[in-house]
């Protein structure tokens, strides 16, 4: 009779066999988190405006330093500086700038890290005429000068982790620049008015192309 009852009952003999694997409720555990970018160095294209009111191109290098970098947002100093030229009347004008400003974005880290980004920087502009410009009783000769540049704008773009932290970075937005210089305009509609000063305001697209870790 007992014998019978074990043989009909073959999840007695599985519960009591030492071999068998034991069951487990821990779950597998999830990924470890990506990295936050910390460091960015990038080629920064965007342009101000030149005194006859066109764009003047500027190309420049940039280094980004997230002192804040979490999951969702991220805080940071930029350092940039760079050079261009541009004609005014027939007459070379060569340019350099440096500036120092702070960064805020949204992000979600990722293999593939999308981000929208808030700047802004100020600093200086210098530039250098070749040769003469002439308008009515003022004339510039050689003429230089160092003056500020102060910007913001707005950029999206996206991160791609490519081994380990180290990542590429690719972004294109709007900023826009004021800079103090000669009322170039002012001075064609009154040539006897002399030498006047004002700020020039532009609108810019800029792009910017990057590596970081």
């Amino acid at each position: 009779m007992l014998s019978a009852i074990l043989l009909a009952s073959p999840s007695l003999w599985a519960a009591s066999d030492p071999a068998a694997p034991p069951v487990s409720n821990l779950e597998a555990a999830p990924p470890a988190p990506h990295a936050n970018p910390r460091l960015k160095g990038s080629y920064r294209l965007f342009s101000i405006s030149n005194l006859d009111g066109t764009p003047l191109w500027l190309n420049g290098a940039q280094l980004d330093v997230y002192l804040l970098s979490r999951r969702w947002v991220r805080l940071g100093l930029e350092l940039e500086g760079g050079a261009g030229h541009a004609t005014l009347s027939g007459n070379g004008l060569g340019l350099s700038y440096g500036l120092a400003g702070l960064t805020a974005a949204l992000q979600y880290p990722a293999r593939v890290t999308p981000f929208l980004e808030g700047r802004f920087a100020a600093g200086v502009l210098s530039g250098q005429l070749d040769g003469t410009i002439t308008v009515g009783s003022a004339s510039l000769t050689q003429a230089s000068a160092t003056t500020y540049l102060y910007g913001g704008g707005l950029e999206t773009g996206l991160e791609v982790y490519v081994w380990k932290r180290a990542y590429l970075s690719a972004g294109v937005g709007w900023v826009r620049t004021t800079w103090h210089g000669v009322d170039y305009q002012a001075m064609l509609q009154n040539p006897t008015g002399g030498l006047r000063y004002k700020d020039l305001s532009g609108d810019s697209v800029t792009l910017k192309l990057g590596f970081g870790i």
